[in-house]
């Protein structure tokens, strides 16, 4: 494996630092990334749904706002997630250090599968979220209640007759607005189409509220999960002594020896 030369920093698949090795930096900056638009879903999550709840319920266009970058985030949590497994299997990570017990290094392992897997599952389960609810126009909106008749990351489409949704006009027809604004999410068209009938609506409600409960259970558990990665690696920047955020790009680099 090809090392960094300490003269002119260029970058290969590690560096050394004392005796341990660095993170390539394109490792460096997916974790971090990752790392942000996990943090701001988390807040953002309790916020909207738990802890500010009555607030964003009473305030569209908050609710529209936070919920957008909410989704934002995790899908592109999910894409980047992608990219670093696929980086992950191609670049062989920096060794543990030789003085991490076997106990250690197991419970890192299992760790880091854990999270591995909940940055993929969670935004899947955000996405079927959105999805359980019935097609635009379908017989099934018609009778489904609100919030059901449509997503939640709705915007009115425009139409004669009045006001979208308000008397004398057409049904509100809801979309996504896109992530970031900027790309179109499609509906997952399997769960989508549960609700086209309206026999199908409550069974389609049903399934909405077991991703829902899935999608909570699933975010305390990755709170737990990053405290226990977060715990882990002060233990071994602090009592250990290793450099181990030096590893992933935080501090400053020890030389080459």
């Amino acid at each position: 494996m090809v090392a960094i030369a300490a003269d002119d920093d260029r970058q290969y698949s590690s560096v050394q630092i004392g005796d341990h090795a660095r993170y390539t930096r394109v490792a460096m900056w997916l974790h971090w990334a990752i790392a942000a638009f996990i943090l701001y879903n988390l807040i953002s999550g309790l916020l909207i749904w738990d802890v500010a709840k009555d607030f964003f319920k009473t305030h569209r266009a908050f609710y529209g706002f936070g919920i957008t970058t909410h989704l934002s985030a995790g899908m592109t949590v999910l894409a980047l997630s992608v990219v670093r497994i696929v980086w992950r299997l191609a670049h062989e990570p920096p060794a543990y250090s030789a003085g991490m017990k076997p106990v250690e290094r197991h419970a890192s392992h299992i760790v880091h599968f854990l999270l591995y897997t909940a940055m993929v599952v969670m935004p899947l389960l955000g996405w079927a979220i959105l999805s359980a609810h019935p097609p635009a126009g379908s017989p099934g909106s018609k009778v489904a209640k609100l919030p059901m008749a449509a997503s939640p990351m709705a915007r009115p489409a425009g139409g004669a007759g009045g006001a979208p949704g308000g008397p004398g006009g057409p049904p509100a027809r809801m979309g996504p607005p896109g992530i970031w604004w900027i790309v179109p999410l499609p509906m997952i068209t399997p769960i989508t189409n549960i609700g086209f009938e309206p026999g199908g609506v409550k069974p389609q409600h049903e399934l909405h509220e077991q991703f829902a409960e899935w999608h909570k259970i699933g975010g305390y558990l990755m709170i737990v999960l990053l405290l226990a990665h977060i715990a882990g690696a002060l233990k071994h920047q602090i009592i250990d002594k290793e450099p181990q955020f030096q590893r992933m790009g935080a501090g400053r680099r020890r030389p080459l020896v």
